[in-house]
């Protein structure tokens, strides 16, 4: 049993009841209280009565309790009228969903998600992003509504901790900006980002720049590239290997947390650098799950599911993560599922529906990386890179982690660790865009 379409759900019965940890998206109508909510941006809900859509009006809007809703035709015909007219000034976002087979390589192309690219602004103290998984399949991306924009400036200093551009940069604030002045905003964010990936995947090959960040000195701006990125160049690969086993053989798990700190700090601080799109943030005990993070899977009752990585036995090991879960999260290791209240939840603020996307293995299949970009994972003791993977396990879908040449996923489950297959990887959708 996957998790809902919710849209399609209140087309086909009518608005279902409101509950607890869903990921709603924006224009969703639940009925709660005796009446219709719609849901005015992309959200995972709380428990009662915190959580429900009377103490949330920035997140719900009565709509009445005749039925006056809007049907899920009207909103399908907004939405797009909407997206013809993105695609007027942006023809380049007109793609096509892909799904991967390691032999067959990509095929089949089919309806992207369903998607606002315009949805109203939200109300003041609710995040500009949110994220919505449309489907389960292993093979589909994530549907966002685009109104967050990371296209920003970069600057090309020596001290990654330095945010501040270059006297040189440009940086525009695109709001209330013609569509063809937005457009070439954009391109010019787009080449700073761009320029900056290059820079720092030659940094990568200087290890004195990969002991800084294992020391909390560097801060990569684009993703895919420091300790934990897996690197296709095996050189590469080998010096990523050692220095984190050689740093992890002499500091514990404090060491990691704070420099994991130091990271969510750098990429939460308001700038008009480049930052990854992609982050891996720190939460703390008691501390509430980041408002951007990144669904992956679910619960058999729908429940949404993040991915989570931890300090345990001297490496950083991928798991999972939750509301509803008791320490926040766990990871699997040695068979076992290791319940932890401090780790780090994948982030990821896009401004367009494909930034990643699911490589698919099959029964008998090895995780093999040719040619595509991983986003960044773990890694073992032995500086090993761990991968982050989901699967499929009684009716619900879990994050989790692979190596490399493994034939299956590892995963938590009711105490323990399994083996799931077949199973997927997530990577950047373009290597080049991260």
């Amino acid at each position: 049993m996957h998790q809902p379409d919710l849209l399609n759900l209140q087309q086909e019965s009518g608005p279902p009841k409101w509950a607890p940890h869903m990921n709603y998206p924006y224009g969703a109508v639940v009925f709660y209280a005796g009446t219709y909510w719609r849901s005015e941006g992309n959200h995972t809900s709380r428990n009662e009565p915190e959580g429900a859509p009377t103490n949330n009006l920035s997140l719900w809007t009565p709509v009445g309790s005749s039925g006056g809703y809007p049907t899920h035709t009207q909103q399908q015909q907004q939405q797009q009228q909407q997206y013809q007219a993105q695609s007027s000034y942006f023809p380049q976002q007109h793609l096509q969903q892909q799904s991967y087979s390691p032999q067959q390589g990509y095929y089949g192309q089919s309806q992207p998600p369903s998607y606002s690219p315009h949805s109203p602004a939200q109300a003041p103290g609710y995040p500009q992003q949110g994220y919505h998984a449309s489907s389960s399949s292993s093979s589909n991306l994530y549907a966002a509504s685009p109104q967050y924009s990371n296209h920003q400036s970069s600057s090309s200093s020596s001290s990654e901790k330095n945010d501040t551009p270059s006297s040189g940069e440009t940086v525009t604030n695109e709001k209330g900006l013609s569509s063809s002045t937005s457009f070439f905003s954009e391109k010019a964010n787009e080449s700073l980002r761009y320029l900056t990936m290059k820079k720092e995947s030659n940094d990568v090959n200087d290890k004195d720049e990969l002991k800084h960040e294992l020391k909390g000195r560097r801060i990569w701006r684009t993703g895919g590239i420091g300790v934990w990125a897996y690197s296709e160049n095996a050189k590469e690969e080998e010096l990523k290997k050692k220095l984190w086993k050689d740093w992890s053989d002499d500091h514990d798990a404090k060491d990691w947390a704070k420099i994991a700190k130091e990271r969510k700090d750098f990429y939460e601080k308001e700038s008009k650098g480049v930052k990854p799109l992609f982050t891996w943030k720190l939460v703390e005990k008691g501390q509430r799950l980041p408002s951007d993070a990144l669904p992956i899977g679910h619960e058999q009752d729908g429940a949404v599911l993040y991915a989570a990585r931890s300090w345990w036995e001297g490496g950083i090991h991928l798991g999972k993560a939750g509301h509803h879960l008791n320490s926040g999260a766990s990871i699997s290791y040695g068979g076992a599922e290791i319940t932890l209240d401090t780790y780090e939840i994948l982030c990821g603020p896009i401004n367009e529906p494909y930034l990643v996307k699911w490589m698919s293995y099959r029964h008998g299949e090895v995780a093999t990386v040719q040619g595509w970009q991983p986003i960044e994972g773990g890694r073992e003791k032995d500086g090993t890179a761990l991968l982050l993977a989901k699967g499929d396990y009684e009716n619900g879908q879990h994050p989790g982690k692979c190596l490399i040449n493994d034939d299956h996923a590892c995963v938590g489950y009711g105490g323990g660790e399994l083996w799931v297959r077949p199973f997927s990887i997530l990577a950047y959708a373009n290597p080049d865009r991260r």
